[in-house]
């Protein structure tokens, strides 16, 4: 039997070792992994320091590192304005995929709307990986570099990451 292909969505600002734990599980339940880079036109902002592009690049870093590259794709999909074209939206701009893999209730509901098959996904320590806290933890300089993976860590450092989101207001 076939496995699936997947498609896991997320806005990764930045991709943490919960975001990775994920990929992992899914990849292992699937043929291949859509790793879709949420609010891809979005930058410079509090809730979304890191652009598409910055994204992408240490998400592969990490990805590539950890063997799963070869069973990943990674694409950027933008937002739009009205939530019933979502969907519609995600496809068009993604590759073909069988089942969508969420823990986001607005993705989930919008997704099975559209007559997909959705899944979630087991949290791993949420408490700690939250994308929201490690962005707090980095403006405030506190620790926040164990929370992520090691190449995601390097890319962030080069990034300048703290200052960034200092500057940010």
């Amino acid at each position: 039997m076939r496995k699936p292909t997947s498609l896991f969505i997320g806005r990764f600002q930045p991709f943490h070792k919960g975001h990775l734990s994920a990929v992992k599980w899914i990849a292992k339940k699937s043929g291949s992994v859509i790793i879709a880079i949420g609010s891809a036109q979005e930058r410079n902002t509090e809730r979304n320091p890191f652009s598409a592009k910055e994204r992408m690049k240490m998400m592969r870093a990490q990805l590539s590192a950890t063997g799963l590259l070869k069973k990943c794709t990674l694409v950027s999909v933008t937002d739009i304005k009205g939530n019933e074209k979502w969907a519609a939206h995600v496809d068009e701009n993604v590759p073909r995929y069988d089942v969508v893999y969420s823990n986001n209730a607005l993705v989930k509901r919008l997704m099975k709307k559209a007559g997909k098959t959705v899944r979630a996904v087991p949290f791993f320590s949420k408490a700690t990986y939250n994308a929201t806290k490690i962005r707090a933890r980095m403006k405030k300089g506190a620790e926040w570099r164990g929370r992520v993976p090691q190449k995601v860590r390097k890319a962030l450092v080069k990034l300048g990451a703290e200052e960034k989101l200092r500057r940010i207001n």
